[in-house]
């Protein structure tokens, strides 16, 4: 007897020992938590990633939850995967939510990853974008403001909107009182193609004490249809505006001013008719558009939007109530601008696209513009290309400056040559545009223009010459 008791006491001893031997084993055989995790929102959606627990998981747990887990806890089913990455759909957009990610294997189930947030939006992209623009790169001089670096304020400095709060300052993070924002709209009115008003007294009685140039353009804008006061009779111009009042600024000027090459245009109602420069797309991405009282100012904003023209384009907020700042008001005026007429001075050239690949469809515009940007109407043009190659004795002038034997024409009969046969520019100051196909090759195109009868010299005509180079791989 004395025998077996000593042999239970040893069966239960090597029992406990293998229990605690068996315990051990499975806790290191659970998943380790998984780290690293990020959340990427989407469209209704949101794009976890994270880095992969040990101990061979053979599934991961997703959770999710709209109040970070304080009261509400669900589970997200893709099904079982060792993936480290899954998008969880059927989420709202505009409402944050809380994730977290647990390994699992049949061992166990990790604790879960600390909560990473994210919020869902619309992904939408804008509809009417611009083909050409008002300020190329190439062609805009730098402001000489030190203390920005913004090409949109080169672009209205270049033409002549904004001058600066000194001769070397523009000032971007100040906000714009209405009193400036009406010089500015008027400033951009002639070049984007409007025809302003007499400046006559309009009625606003608050703004007798400011100088005569800022009276007349408070008129002014108010005979564009661009304001209405903030009364019948005051235009409070000492306010600030803010980014929903600057939505209905260009918004309305758009519509009183000339669409442009590229320039995206839509019937003022219906489907003939008039027209004017706007989108009717909806689409936009914009969360706190219901702060926004005014179905002009939604419709704006929306319009704007789907232009290119808000300099938010890919962000989830307008912040309508908050006030713009110069350099905003800037970049919005300088998006605008590639929609209207406004082009640079002298010939300009401009193509859809610069690169690509395989066979490459351009469609080509040319411009005319005096110095002051004014259209120059009945300019004869004419356009010619060269193909880039490795040939020797091929180039494309010859020593005394004339076109050499591989430049071809693009419009008209005769290459580098003004003629009957070469397009002139429109009342607009602009040339139908064309296509241009280029095909694993490198070309440059030129616009020139001259008398009828004038053969092109480089020597001669290089300097006011516009050209453009478009690669194809």
């Amino acid at each position: 007897m004395f025998r077996n008791v000593k042999r239970g006491v040893a069966v239960v001893a090597v029992n406990a020992v293998i229990a605690v031997l068996l315990q051990g084993v499975a806790s290191a055989a659970t998943p380790t938590v998984p780290t690293g995790l990020t959340a990427t929102p989407g469209n209704k959606s949101v794009v976890l990633s994270w880095t992969a627990s040990s101990n061979v998981p053979t599934d991961y747990i997703i959770q999710w939850s709209p109040d970070a887990f304080v009261s509400t806890t669900h589970r997200f089913f893709d099904g079982v995967s060792t993936a480290t990455t899954a998008t969880v759909t059927g989420l709202t957009n505009g409402t944050s939510y809380s994730f977290r990610v647990k390994g699992y294997n049949g061992d166990g189930t990790s604790d879960a990853t600390a909560a990473t947030a994210a919020t869902p939006y619309s992904n939408h992209t804008p509809n009417d974008l611009a083909v050409f623009d008002a300020c190329p790169a190439s062609l805009v001089p730098a402001a000489g403001f030190t203390d920005h670096t913004s090409v949109d304020i080169d672009c209205v400095k270049y033409y002549g909107i904004t001058k600066g709060t000194t001769a070397t300052t523009y000032s971007p993070v100040d906000f714009v009182t209405r009193w400036q924002m009406a010089l500015f709209l008027t400033r951009m009115a002639v070049p984007a193609g409007a025809t302003l008003g007499t400046g006559a007294d309009q009625g606003f009685t608050d703004i007798v004490g400011k100088s005569t140039e800022i009276q007349t353009a408070i008129n002014q804008i108010k005979q564009l249809g661009i304001t209405v006061g903030k009364t019948a009779t005051t235009f409070a111009p000492d306010d600030y505006v803010t980014r929903e009042e600057m939505a209905l600024f260009i918004s309305r000027l758009l519509k009183a001013v000339q669409v442009g090459p590229g320039g995206n245009w839509e019937y003022v109602s219906g489907n003939s008719g008039a027209t004017e420069i706007k989108s009717i797309d909806t689409d936009h991405n914009y969360t706190d558009l219901g702060t926004v009282s005014l179905v002009e100012t939604q419709t704006a904003i929306k319009s704007l939007w789907n232009l290119g023209v808000t300099e938010v384009t890919s962000a989830t907020l307008y912040s309508p109530n908050v006030n713009i700042s110069r350099l905003n008001m800037a970049q919005m005026m300088a998006n605008a601008l590639d929609h209207t007429n406004a082009r640079p001075a002298g010939i300009n050239i401009q193509g859809s696209t610069y690169s690509g690949t395989g066979s490459l469809e351009v469609t080509v515009s040319v411009t005319h513009r005096t110095a002051g940007f004014l259209p120059v109407v009945g300019s004869l043009v004419d356009s010619f290309k060269y193909q880039h190659v490795t040939t020797a004795g091929y180039s494309r002038f010859s020593a005394d400056g004339s076109c050499a034997q591989t430049v071809a024409s693009t419009v008209g009969l005769t290459r580098c040559y003004i003629d009957a046969t070469d397009r002139a520019t429109d009342a607009y100051g602009n040339i139908a545009t064309f296509v241009e196909v280029v095909q694993s090759a490198t070309y440059d195109l030129w616009a020139w223009t001259a008398a009828s009868g004038t053969v092109y010299d480089d020597d001669i005509h290089g300097t006011d010459v516009s050209k453009i180079t478009v690669i194809s791989v």
